[in-house]
C-alpha cells in the first residue's frame, strides 16, 4: 500500500459536510501517517479541503473543533435539558436560519432592502474562521498535497477551477467555492465574480483524476469520492421531503462512478501500452493517439462512499448539534464498513 497515491473528492452540501469529516476521521485512523496526493472540493467540500490540507494545527483536531463547535448550533445545557432532544433539535435547526457563528450571518443589506440585496447572508464569519485556522502557505504546497477548488463564473456560466499547482490559493478562493445564491453573495476573484461551484458540477472527480494522471514514477493511483447526495431516494410525502429530494437531484453526482467504467478504461490503457511498440511512427504521432497514451493513466483503486441520511437528518441547512454528531458518526461508520483503510482495486 506504500506506493499508492490518493486523491480525495469532496462534494458540496452545507451542513451535510460533517459526514465528510467522519469519513476523513476513519481514513486517518485506519491509515497511520496518511497524506493525500490531492484533494478536490466544492462548497463545503472546499472548506473541508482547506482545513484538511492547510490547518495551522493538527488537521483532524481542527476539523473536529470546527464541526463540533464553530459550525454547530447548540443551545446551552440547561435549555437542552428543559427542551428535550426533539424540541432541542427543532430549535437549533431554526436558529440556523438566523445565522451561524462560524460561517454566515444575516446581511445588513438584506434586512434594510431585501428586494435590492443580492444575498440573504454574508460570509464574514467564515472568513474569520478560515483566517484564524488556515495557513495559506501550507495550502499552497502542491508537491505535498495538491488542492483544487471549484467555483462558477457568474457572468460566463463557465466553471472555474482554482488549482494550487497553477495559482496561489487564498481564503477568497474557498469563499468563492461556497458562495451559493441566493443565500450568499458573489465573491470576486481577480475581477470576476463567482458563485458556488456546485451549480455547475458538485463532484470534482475529473480534477482529482487529472491530478493523479500528472504524477510520475512507479506508483499506483487511488480515488476516494465522498458523495453527500444520493441519486436515488424514496418518493417524498411532504413538503420538507420534497425540498430535500429536490436538493439531492440538483447536487447529486451526474456521473456514474462505478468500478466497471474504471476497469474498462484501465484495460484499454493497458492494451494500448502493449501494442505501442507495434504502432507505425506516423500513427503514433497522431494527436488522438498521443492524447490517449500520454495523457491518461490507470486508476488502480476506487472507493465511493455515499451518504444515505434519514429524512430528519437530510436537511443541508440543519446545523443542530445532534444532527452534526449523527453525520460525523455516520461518515466514520460507513467508511470503516467499506474498508477505507485498504485501497479497493478496480
Amino acid at each position: 500500500m506504500n506506493n499508492y497515491r490518493t486523491a480525495i473528492v469532496f462534494q458540496g452540501g452545507g451542513a451535510l459536510g460533517a459526514y465528510e469529516y467522519g469519513v476523513i476521521k476513519a481514513l486517518y485512523e485506519e491509515r497511520r501517517g496518511f497524506k493525500p496526493a490531492a484533494v478536490t472540493g466544492v462548497s463545503i467540500g472546499a472548506i473541508n479541503a482547506a482545513l484538511l490540507v492547510g490547518a495551522k494545527a493538527n488537521p483532524l483536531e481542527t476539523l473536529e473543533s470546527v464541526w463540533r463547535n464553530r459550525f454547530t448550533q447548540s443551545l446551552p445545557s440547561p435549555a437542552r435539558t428543559l427542551s428535550g432532544p426533539l424540541l432541542t433539535q427543532a430549535i437549533e435547526e431554526t436558529l440556523s436560519a438566523l445565522g451561524n457563528a462560524g460561517m454566515y450571518q444575516l446581511s445588513p443589506d438584506f434586512l434594510l432592502a431585501p428586494l435590492l440585496s443580492t444575498s440573504i447572508y454574508d460570509l464574514e464569519p467564515l472568513r474569520r474562521t478560515l483566517r484564524e485556522l488556515v495557513d495559506v502557505a501550507k495550502l499552497n504546497r502542491p508537491d505535498e498535497t495538491r488542492v483544487v477548488i471549484g467555483a462558477v463564473d457568474v457572468a460566463t456560466g463557465k466553471p472555474r477551477y482554482f488549482d494550487s499547482r497553477t495559482e496561489p490559493l487564498g481564503i477568497e478562493h474557498v469563499i468563492a467555492s461556497g458562495s451559493i445564491p441566493p443565500a450568499f453573495p458573489m465573491t470576486a476573484i481577480n475581477g470576476a465574480f463567482c458563485w458556488d461551484g456546485g451549480l455547475f458540477q458538485n463532484t470534482p472527480l475529473s480534477s482529482a483524476i487529472n491530478c493523479l494522471e500528472q504524477l510520475t514514477g512507479d506508483i499506483r493511483r487511488e480515488v476516494i469520492v465522498v458523495e453527500l447526495f444520493p441519486r436515488s431516494g424514496p418518493r417524498p410525502k411532504k413538503m420538507s421531503e420534497v425540498a430535500n429530494r429536490f436538493g439531492q437531484l440538483i447536487f447529486a453526482s451526474k456521473l456514474d462512478i462505478d468500478r466497471k467504467l474504471f476497469a474498462t478504461l484501465n484495460k484499454t490503457i493497458a492494451f494500448i501500452e502493449k501494442i505501442d511498440a507495434y504502432i507505425p511512427p506516423d500513427l503514433r504521432n497522431e494527436p488522438a493517439y498521443r492524447d490517449i497514451f500520454q495523457q491518461h493513466t490507470k486508476i488502480d483503486a476506487l472507493t465511493v462512499i455515499t451518504a444515505n441520511f434519514p429524512a430528519d437528518k437530510a436537511n443541508a441547512a440543519d446545523f443542530s448539534a445532534e444532527t452534526i454528531d449523527y453525520r460525523i458518526k455516520a461518515g466514520r461508520e460507513d467508511a470503516k464498513n467499506q474498508s477505507i483503510g485498504t485501497p479497493q482495486p478496480v
